[in-house]
């Protein structure tokens, strides 16, 4: 019986330490958005302080800029909520066992 215990008690940790990995590369996902939006905000300010733009090329202009935000809040929205419900659930299992321990 303490060998099966043993090796769920290592499944769950491994388990775990894959799931924390996971979880890093979307730190990594949101260190890129920082980056990419400061990239659009400094685009956006650019485009504003272009005195010799025609007023069509900077709507134009800020279309794009625009397009290119919500395309990558899409995209980083959709990573966060999915690592979002790995989490809540992963949390969900510890639940029990943490009770158990408890006991």
């Amino acid at each position: 019986m303490k060998t099966h215990n043993l090796r769920h008690a290592i499944a769950e940790l491994a388990e775990a330490a894959a799931l924390q990995e996971e979880v890093a590369q979307d730190r990594l996902a949101l260190e890129w958005g920082e980056l990419l939006f400061t990239q659009l905000v400094r685009q956006w300010d650019c485009i504003e302080g272009h005195e010799t733009l025609a007023y069509e090329d900077k709507v134009s202009a800020q279309i794009r800029v625009l397009d290119e935000a919500t395309t990558t809040l899409w995209r980083l929205h959709r990573t966060l909520a999915q690592t979002r419900r790995l989490l809540k659930q992963h949390q969900q299992n510890l639940r029990p066992q943490i009770a158990l321990v408890d006991l």
